[in-house]
């Protein structure tokens, strides 16, 4: 009986203490919180073997002084004076809400001061400045903050879509001690989706390890990814290569009857694109074969009855001479969306060739968005010779983000790698 009473009373003091502690209760869930998002970051999202103590440390001590305890100080100090029946109107039921227009008032003025007052002048410029201060060698606050001027539009319009309506249920619903922990949760429940959605792939950090939501839709990071694009003709020596080209009135089974006759000939496809164009279906496809089996695979395509109208043309590949080209060192995978317009592509092209990279492989398409809008998509991968250090990383990503603002693109994602070609 006595330990029933024990356990009991250890519950009741254990669930009653964010209500006896509030300050120390939602800076504490604040800290851990944001450290264990940008563990989540570095672990799921860019997926690095070793994680950054340093880096995860600095997190966290934002999410301690800023997440924790400033915005405690606005949302429970500030505003709780601010609005002083902000309590009540939180604990009353919801249809005594519903006939309180004064509280709904209320409720209003302080997601309009937080979103359009404190997020934009004071938190977004200390997580610029925090996030400069962490992840580059020479700081510099100024160029945070002009960073910041760039992105302000789409940070608040892609913050405003999550926490407009989590704030508004916030002030609405939650006692003044469960503020910052209601803050805090939304923010790691968007980390976790955010992760599972884009594990393996690269975002800002400050799109999760911040707590809040930005629209950097520009994000380019150093990573070791390892499906860059590897030309068949480089990595098969001992293979004979060739391309076919054909297009001809569309019917079903082209796809079929043109890959079963390479097939049967010993031929394999590779790389291929082939596609409806009006009422014409084109082909563009590459073939590895062994070089005893390359002339009668040929003369089989020219003699087929039943592909003569695709008109097939065959053209053989070589290998690059060794010797004759540098190694790339870096590669680059590019993705942009933007409204279909004429000059997209030659401007990102001409970025590449002015930076001095190799564009290996490209593909681009039209999709109809939202409204009947038609989006351009570019898929674009490239080489580059040159070592790149962190200056020219940064160098790159200030280019990508003025070419974004210049082709007014809706995305334009960058992704580097270290290149490691493998021959067999």
């Amino acid at each position: 009986m006595a330990l029933s009473t024990t356990f009991r009373t250890a519950c009741s003091r254990l669930t009653s203490f964010p209500a006896r502690n509030p300050f120390i209760f939602g800076v504490g869930v604040s800290c851990v919180k944001t450290s264990f998002s940008d563990l989540l970051v570095q672990k799921v999202v860019e997926r690095r073997e070793t994680i950054d103590w340093k880096r995860n440390a600095a997190f966290g001590c934002f999410g301690f002084f800023y997440l924790g305890m400033v915005q405690y100080g606005l949302y429970v100090t500030a505003f709780g004076r601010l609005f002083p029946s902000a309590a009540k109107f939180a604990a009353k039921p919801l249809k005594q809400k519903i006939k309180d227009t004064k509280g709904m008032f209320q409720v209003g003025l302080q997601v309009f001061l937080d979103q359009c007052v404190h997020h934009p002048f004071m938190y977004f410029p200390a997580f610029y400045c925090t996030k400069e201060l962490v992840m580059s060698e020479k700081p510099d606050l100024m160029n945070a903050l002009s960073k910041y001027g760039e992105n302000m539009k789409d940070d608040l319009l892609a913050l405003w879509k999550i926490w407009v309506p989590a704030m508004v249920l916030n002030f609405s619903f939650m006692p003044m001690y469960a503020r910052i922990p209601f803050a805090a949760g939304v923010s790691l429940i968007w980390t976790c989706i955010l992760s599972s959605m884009r594990g393996g792939d690269v975002v800002h950090e400050n799109e999760i390890a911040g707590g809040a939501i930005t629209g950097a839709t520009m994000s380019l990071l150093k990573e070791g990814f390892t499906e860059f694009f590897q030309s068949p003709v480089d990595l098969d020596k001992n293979m004979a290569h060739f391309s076919i080209s054909a297009s001809g009135l569309d019917r079903p089974g082209w796809v079929a009857l043109l890959s079963r006759a390479v097939a049967e000939d010993g031929g394999n496809v590779t790389h291929s694109k082939m596609v409806r164009l009006g009422q014409d279906f084109i082909i563009l496809m590459h073939v590895a074969v062994p070089p005893e089996k390359l002339r009668n695979l040929v003369k089989s395509l020219a003699q087929n009855k039943e592909l003569k109208p695709l008109n097939i043309q065959t053209t053989h590949l070589s290998r690059r001479s060794t010797g004759k080209f540098v190694q790339p060192r870096h590669g680059l995978r590019i993705h942009s969306i933007g409204e279909d317009r004429p000059g997209i592509l030659a401007s990102l092209s001409e970025a590449i060739n002015e930076k001095g990279m190799s564009i290996e492989n490209v593909s681009t398409e039209l999709r109809m968005g939202k409204n009947g809008r038609r989006n351009f998509v570019i898929d674009m991968e490239c080489t580059t010779c040159r070592e790149w250090d962190r200056d020219n990383i940064e160098e790159t990503t200030e280019d990508f983000a003025r070419l974004k603002k210049k082709l007014k693109l809706d995305i334009i994602d960058v992704r580097i790698a270290e290149v490691q070609v493998q021959m067999r």
